[in-house]
Formats: structure tokens, C-alpha cells, sequence
């Protein structure tokens, strides 16, 4: 996946959930326990802001923006989406910005993060209006992949106890490519992205397997074999 690939599904999800906050927003958000679509569209409008005010600075934000007073959710949801299509259409994905990653510290970084961060919570508007959509494949299996390498290392790393998972972990797309094999002890991932046996192992569409990760749907949803629990305490490891 390059800058290009996530700018068009940024823009789909992006227009996707602008379009939903036409509908009721105090129908409650599957998943994300205790949010309306309300809560849901001032969260990504707010991270959208923080990834502007990222990306313009070259810098850290000194917090996370609230929605203003008094504001229109869609209004101010739609202005910071409208903002980060034309920062990103000026930014070359090489130029040096922070970001929180262990990875390179460039734009690239938000060109993918925030693909993947309106993809899940375009599914979450879905799924409070009961029309969700599965993810494109290919861009699931990316999603896959910045799962274990950047939200699994970042929750570990925010641990208050060193994460020892007790066993191993082998995730495999049926739809497209992507295997991934991995390992924690003392918060320390060995991520391979290959096939190798683990202590379990999940089967699926990348959609699938993308959203059970994020807890977004139960592991029954894709084919489990063997130490099933382990799955859902690798899933746990993550947050979010």
C-alpha cells in the first residue's frame, strides 16, 4: 500500500461517515460501550483536528482538540476532513513529522494511521445505523499489519506490568495475502510475517480477522483452532 492507496480509502470512509451523521445521532455504537453516533462523530472529528494540527507543525499536539462549543458535529467533523484531503494532497509522505510509532518519524506515518482509523470507526457509524460493509481486502490485511506492529507494540509498551501472553499467535487470510506469526514475553514482540504454527491460529477473510482484532466482532466469526482464549487475550493486548 502506498500514500495514494490510503488517500482513496481515507476519502471513501471519510464520505462514508459524513454522510451518516445525517442520520439519528443518539442511536448507540455496537462496541464502543457507552458512545452514541454523537460521541463516535466528535471522536474522529477531534482526531482528525489532533492529525492536522500534527501534520502542520511538524510536531507533537500539545493535547487532543475537544469539539468547540457550541459547534454542529457534522459541520465541525466535515471541515477537519475537508482540511487533513488538502494537507495531505500538499505533504510528501517522506517530510519529517512526529507521530507516537516506535516506526519513522515522517508523514507517512498519518497517511496510513488515519486510513485505518476511518475505516474502523466508518464500520462503527455502520454498525449504530445496522449497514456495516466489510473492509477491502487488501487494505484489511494492511490493517492487520499495523495492528500487530504499531497498536500491539504500543500497548505493551503502555503497560503498567511487562505483557507476557502466555503462548503464540498465527493469523492467516484466506481472501489475500497475509500471514503473521507472533510472540510476546516481557512486553517484547517477535513478529514474523510468514506461516508458522501457533498456539492458536485464526482463519478468515482479512475483514473478518481485522475486525475481530479490534474487538469489533466475536472470534466465532473466523475459523479458531486451538487455544481459543489466547486469541482473545492477544486481542485484549492491543487496547483501543
Amino acid at each position: 500500500m502506498d500514500a495514494n492507496d490510503y488517500l482513496t480509502s481515507l476519502r471513501a470512509d471519510g464520505a462514508r461517515i459524513r454522510a451518516l451523521t445525517s442520520r439519528d445521532l443518539s442511536l448507540p455504537v455496537p462496541y464502543c460501550e457507552g458512545w452514541s453516533l454523537a460521541d463516535l462523530v466528535g471522536h474522529v472529528g477531534s482526531v482528525l483536528a489532533m492529525i492536522n494540527t500534527v501534520m502542520e507543525t511538524g510536531g507533537p499536539p500539545p493535547a487532543r482538540p475537544l469539539v468547540p462549543e457550541g459547534r454542529d458535529l457534522a459541520t465541525f467533523y466535515g471541515e477537519e476532513l475537508d482540511r487533513l484531503d488538502a494537507t495531505f494532497v500538499a505533504t510528501d509522505p517522506a517530510h519529517a513529522v512526529w507521530n507516537w510509532s516506535q516506526g519513522p518519524q515522517d508523514a507517512a506515518f498519518w497517511f496510513r494511521r488515519t486510513a485505518h482509523e476511518l475505516a474502523i470507526h466508518r464500520w462503527d457509524a455502520e454498525a449504530a445505523v445496522s449497514d456495516c460493509r466489510p473492509f477491502d481486502p487488501a487494505m484489511a490485511s494492511d490493517g492487520i499489519d499495523e495492528w500487530f506492529d504499531v497498536y500491539l507494540r504500543r500497548g505493551a509498551g503502555r503497560a503498567i506490568e511487562p505483557v507476557n501472553l502466555g503462548g503464540t499467535v498465527h493469523i492467516h487470510c484466506t481472501d489475500t495475502e497475509g500471514e503473521w506469526w507472533a510472540s510476546m514475553v516481557d512486553s517484547e514482540l517477535e513478529l514474523l510475517r510468514e506461516h508458522k504454527k501457533g498456539d492458536v491460529v485464526a482463519r478468515g477473510s482479512a475483514s473478518d480477522l481485522l475486525l475481530v482484532l479490534w474487538r469489533r466482532q466475536a472470534s466465532s466469526k473466523v475459523e479458531v483452532l486451538g487455544d481459543a482464549p489466547l486469541l482473545d487475550a492477544w486481542c485484549a493486548a492491543a487496547g483501543g
